[in-house]
């Protein structure tokens, strides 16, 4: 479900207007719903079968460099139910904000990929767009 809506948010933004204002993000430094116009409106997109967090890789804890994508910017997170046998996932949880790399803990371990938000990034950065 999450592959889904990484890959078909920026489509339908991309699509639909004689000239879009948005295009879908296809290099490694850009994100994933590119701004046409100007890039600092570029939009990030993180989705979770999580009730209520978020997460990133470790990288996002970390301040961005030139040969990657920024880490600071908007996000769109998006939280939705896990897949079942006995009915149809839904989304339940759609926010949207501006997140820097200091809102990121990374994984202590070298090894370790993951990076969550600080609890008060979640819930003063991030405004709730779904359910209201």
């Amino acid at each position: 479900m999450g592959f889904l809506l990484h890959e078909l948010i920026p489509l339908k933004f991309a699509k639909g207007r004689k000239r879009p204002q948005w295009r879908v993000g296809n290099k490694d430094n850009e994100k994933d719903l590119v701004c046409v116009r100007d890039d600092k409106y570029s939009i990030e997109i993180k989705t979770s079968s999580s009730k209520g967090k978020i997460f990133g890789n470790r990288s996002n804890s970390q301040k961005g460099n030139t040969e990657k994508k920024e880490k600071a910017g908007y996000y769109l997170a998006i939280n939705f139910e896990k897949f079942s046998t006995k009915k149809r996932p839904e989304i339940n949880l759609i926010r949207f904000g501006w997140l820097d790399h200091k809102d990121w803990v990374g994984q202590k371990a070298q090894t370790g990929q993951q990076a969550h938000l600080k609890s008060n990034s979640e819930k003063h950065k991030l405004v709730h767009i779904f359910p209201e």
